[in-house]
């Protein structure tokens, strides 16, 4: 139940990093609380965001644009959706019983590390009314409010993002009345907004160059011929671009920057396939979100083993499992759905 409470934090927090830390902040004491074991706890955080289909994540937004989808909505609903969410269930069955099995193979460690990994919460009291709930999950409301209502408006996630600001900072004005600290708290939003924005360009403009490169290389073309002769064609694309990019994202850590790079080489080669480019996309988004926290050196494995004290393979050993039925579950239901 931890799991798909905490998958469902990724629809509007659609970062595995920031979510990992919220997490350990606020929920692993609960957890700990509870009398989950450490490394059991650690293993569920960190393992929250890896599929869930939510219109907020980037990677959604490109692979609808590249696609050829007006809406990221669509994409999300009509085929992310029914592929990820079976997954997920499986997923947090699976957990269950690995953490069982293991949390009684390593009761001897377990009992040393649960005496030292004790994370207080300590957070001022800022007296914030309950009612701003409703400010993180806005955006999300918005979207899916001009999706069913207003489809025909050119009403996108940055005009609904800067809208949700502005009514955020406007309603700190009010509450706190002091203009100084309002542009303080707003500066910080500018600032991690520029950070994410200069990743993600800097991403996109290599991904567009690598596929020119290829394209002037003939590359395109070659992988295209190469399987066009052969029955099984659509099978091996979606294994062999689902394959290298889980094998890329385990080696790098990074799961986007993967994607990037190649979703955008999908539709030329699917077209001169003849086949469905979601069938090959689709399985290669979600291998960069699930291999990711297989990775002993992505970032969420790395706050997460940090927060606890331990190395970051023996984290990895907790999530690979769980992560790799995922894996399996996707991959079949894309044939599937796609053949």
């Amino acid at each position: 139940m931890v799991f798909w409470v905490g998958t469902c934090l990724q629809i509007i927090i659609p970062s595995a990093a920031s979510l990992a830390v919220i997490l350990m902040a606020t929920l692993f004491p609960v957890l700990r609380a509870a009398g989950m074991s450490t490394l059991t706890a650690a293993a569920l955080i960190a393992t929250t965001a890896t599929i869930v289909p939510t219109p907020l994540g980037g990677d959604n937004v490109v692979a609808a644009r590249v696609l050829g989808f007006e809406n990221v909505v669509d994409y999300v609903a009509f085929h992310l959706a029914p592929i990820t969410i079976p997954a997920l269930f499986v997923m947090g069955i699976v957990h269950y019983f690995w953490q069982t099995y293991l949390d009684k193979k390593d009761a001897v460690l377990l009992k040393e590390l649960d005496k030292e990994t004790v994370i207080e919460a300590e957070r001022p009291e800022k007296n914030t009314p309950t009612w701003y709930f409703i400010f993180p999950i806005l955006p999300l409301v918005l979207v899916i409010f001009f999706w069913v209502f207003f489809r025909k408006a050119k009403v996108g996630l940055v005009e609904i993002t800067l809208f949700s600001l502005v009514l955020a900072f406007v309603c700190e004005l009010f509450r706190k009345r002091n203009v100084k600290d309002g542009m303080k708290d707003l500066g910080i939003f500018f600032k991690g907004m520029g950070d994410g924005f200069s990743k993600v360009v800097v991403l996109i403009a290599a991904a567009s160059s690598m596929v020119f490169g290829l394209r002037v290389m003939a590359l395109i073309d070659a992988i295209s011929n190469s399987i066009s002769n052969f029955e099984n064609a659509k099978v091996g694309l979606m294994l062999a671009f689902s394959g290298i990019t889980g094998l890329i994202t385990f080696i790098s850590g990074c799961g986007n920057a993967v994607f990037y790079s190649f979703i955008e080489l999908i539709p030329q080669i699917a077209q001169k396939a003849g086949i469905d480019p979601i069938m090959v996309a689709l399985p290669m988004q979600c291998m960069s979100n699930l291999f990711r926290s297989m990775s002993p050196v992505a970032a969420v494995i790395i706050i997460v083993s940090a927060s606890v004290k331990v190395n970051p393979l023996v984290l990895v050993k907790r999530t690979w499992v769980p992560l790799m039925s995922g894996v399996l579950v996707v991959l079949a239901l894309s044939f599937f759905k796609y053949m």
